[in-house]
């Protein structure tokens, strides 16, 4: 079976990454917000519209707790500070990321205290100490209101970046993936921050092949403003990353002739593949044929 190299650093991961994202839609480049979409009477989806990009938020009003998935950036900050503090009442607030890119985490500070911190071992090396947290380090899975919510490790440790988490909400039918799923555009694989492009890949199968058909799937990144938010469906994730598999192969095919990655860019990958270059976008074609090339796999 082939795998893949780790130990690229050719996408320099800061993520706050405006250069890559630019231009964005009107909408993001006013007073950044959120733009809602409930996905069951406890649980809302949260799109951020900011000058530097679209993270996703979910907001679960459970029996006794608020939890929140994936805080997003300090753009946003003071609003979901608010909106949570009108939610939480006596109850408990918790905080889980589901990787440790800042897009998904800087809002966390500004979050009510008290507060539990959940994310996996990785993440938490690279989350600062704050006042009033305690941390919750996950390791295999995790549940809260008595399984109305469950939070686990992903097979494959080295995907996305070295730790990432899955959160699964069984009564809604809903299943947050972070990073593991940008729609309609090429991914970033933080393979200096611990990633691998095999990692990546194989947990995409086993979410397809383990959680249940009917499932909807909330992307680290959905859609930009002006459109609506918008989740997917575990087919939509199965074909994404075909798609992604076929652009590799394409790649490969266009190396393996003899074509330099400066000829390869020049030619394109073909209309098959547009959509996933479309602007706005992290990672345009160009770079994602550069780590293509650059993460050759392995037998």
């Amino acid at each position: 079976m082939m795998t893949w190299r780790a130990g690229y650093s050719g996408l320099a991961v800061a993520l706050l990454a405006a250069t890559l994202l630019s231009p964005l839609s009107a909408s993001a480049q006013g007073a950044p917000d959120f733009s809602p979409m409930a996905l069951a009477d406890n649980l809302d989806f949260l799109r951020a519209n900011t000058p530097v990009g679209n993270p996703s938020t979910l907001l679960y009003r459970g029996e006794g707790f608020v939890l929140v998935v994936d805080p997003g950036l300090e753009h946003t900050a003071e609003l979901l500070s608010e909106t949570v503090a009108g939610e939480l009442g006596e109850g408990t607030l918790y905080a889980v990321t589901t990787h440790a890119h800042r897009d998904h985490m800087d809002a966390a500070p500004a979050l009510p205290r008290p507060l539990v911190q959940i994310a996996t071992a990785h993440q938490f090396d690279d989350l600062p100490v704050q006042p009033g947290m305690t941390r919750l380090a996950v390791d295999g899975e995790i549940s809260l209101g008595g399984g109305a919510v469950r939070i686990g490790n992903f097979p494959n440790a080295a995907a996305h970046t070295g730790g990432d988490l899955w959160i699964h909400f069984p009564d809604a039918g809903v299943l947050a993936v972070g990073d593991h799923f940008f729609l309609d555009r090429y991914p970033i694989i933080d393979v200096a921050g611990g990633g691998d492009p095999a990692g990546y890949f194989a947990n995409i199968d086993w979410m397809v092949e383990t959680f249940p058909a009917e499932t909807r799937v909330v992307p680290g990144h959905s859609t930009f403003g002006p459109a609506a938010p918008r989740v997917a469906t575990l087919g939509d994730l199965a074909s994404w990353a075909a798609e992604l598999r076929n652009s590799v192969s394409v790649i490969r095919q266009m190396a393996a002739q003899g074509l330099s990655e400066a000829e390869i860019v020049e030619a394109g990958l073909g209309p098959r593949f547009v959509h996933l270059n479309e602007r706005p976008r992290f990672v345009s074609e160009e770079r994602w044929i550069g780590f293509v090339l650059a993460n050759p796999p392995q037998r």
